[in-house]
């Protein structure tokens, strides 16, 4: 069985985010044939080297993807297939990507060179976990392939897990909450934020985690067996244009949980929770009231969010119209109360974006639709 890592990084300009997975795997006696990763910027030659010392790289240049460009034409997938999967949707010079594109890159690049497992991890994601002690959250290496592994060799098909570290969702404590994650269908979290103030929105390994069915990936950690996608359609998520400014929908591992449950796939929550740095500062404590870098961040979460709930929505068959009203008029409060509460006007905006992307749902459709039927052809000729 041939065995890949997978990451997505905007520039290769250091080993370290991919040596500590391979370094890792060596340690406990896992071996990766390889390391595919897809970068849309810069590649430094040094970095490229220093991981090649250790293991093949497969580096896929986002805005040229020369290998399967070449497998496309040699297999007979037609040129219209190959637009579709291997063009960059946004030309926009700031190595923005969708988040869909950019992981199918990477499985598609696995699937030409035959790759039978696949595992992905964020540049931002350690193989640690976080774990609760008397002085304070501690990290603690983990054996990070092995729990996936253990899964898959049991004839489980894909396999993912929560994180630790840090909730995108800052300690908070504001009148409006409740309305905001309404309108940016979060509202699930309404219970963990709201209790923030005393957990601080840190998420530690759990004593007894719950380890089972599910239908929930996180794209940053997740390991599939690509013979899956003979069935499954491949990851989803779009972009779209406010204020002159273009914009990354979320969710693209939202959207493929929908048609892992769909298509009966089996998957399974691993219950190892791998440390996810979500702000980039660990172990400092993210300050959305006076940290103008995490207001920033946690804006364009909101933005990602609004950009994919109408099609998240779309393909649950809910009355798309229906919920559009109703998360209006919450995300309207919510956002007015999040703006007060940060002195920071900016959240205000995400009414926009949150119009603009309802105003592009006939698009998102139309995008999916052609990829579905790129990816029926490509995957026919593959796997």
């Amino acid at each position: 069985m041939k065995f890949a890592l997978g990451m997505i990084i905007k520039s290769l300009d250091s080993d370290a985010e991919i040596l500590r997975f391979v370094e890792n795997a060596e340690k406990y006696g896992h071996r990766l044939d390889c390391v595919i990763v897809s970068y849309t910027l810069r590649l430094d030659p040094r970095a490229a080297e220093s991981v090649n010392g250790k293991i093949p790289l497969i580096a896929v240049n986002v805005n040229n993807p020369r290998f399967g460009i070449e497998q496309f034409r040699r297999r007979g997938i037609s040129e219209g297939a190959a637009r579709v999967l291997l063009k960059c949707p946004i030309d926009t010079g700031r190595g923005l990507v969708p988040y869909g594109h950019n992981r199918n890159l990477v499985m598609i690049e696995a699937m030409l060179r035959g790759v039978d497992v696949l595992v992905f991890a964020d540049s931002d994601v350690l193989p640690t976990v976080l774990k609760s002690t008397s002085e304070g959250a501690t990290h603690e290496e983990i054996d990070f392939f092995s729990a996936h592994t253990e899964h898959l060799n049991a004839g489980v098909q894909i396999t993912s897990c929560e994180y630790s570290g840090y909730n995108i969702l800052p300690p908070a404590s504001f009148d409006g909450m409740e309305d905001l994650l309404l309108g940016l269908q979060k509202s699930d979290m309404l219970g963990f934020w709201q209790s923030s103030e005393t957990h601080r929105s840190l998420r530690t390994q759990p004593d007894e985690p719950r380890v089972g069915p599910s239908t929930k990936i996180l794209g940053g950690n997740v390991a599939m067996k690509l013979s899956a996608f003979s069935d499954l359609p491949p990851f989803f998520s779009s972009h779209y244009t406010c204020g002159g400014e273009v914009f990354l929908c979320r969710g693209e591992d939202t959207i493929l949980g929908a048609a892992i449950a769909k298509y009966g796939i089996n998957c399974v929550e691993t219950g190892v929770f791998p440390m996810h740095d979500t702000f980039l500062g660990f172990p400092s404590e993210p300050d959305l009231r006076g940290d103008p870098a995490v207001q920033e961040r946690f804006y364009y979460a909101c933005t990602g969010w609004v950009g994919r709930n109408p099609f998240f929505n779309y393909i649950r068959g809910v009355d798309t119209q229906a919920i559009r009203e109703f998360q209006q008029e919450h995300l309207e409060r919510g956002l007015n109360a999040l703006s007060e509460y940060t002195s920071n006007p900016i959240y205000k905006n995400v009414m926009r974006n949150f119009e603009a992307s309802w105003d592009s749902l006939g698009d998102y459709i139309d995008q999916y639709e052609k990829m579905l039927e790129a990816w029926e052809e490509f995957t026919s000729k593959v796997l």
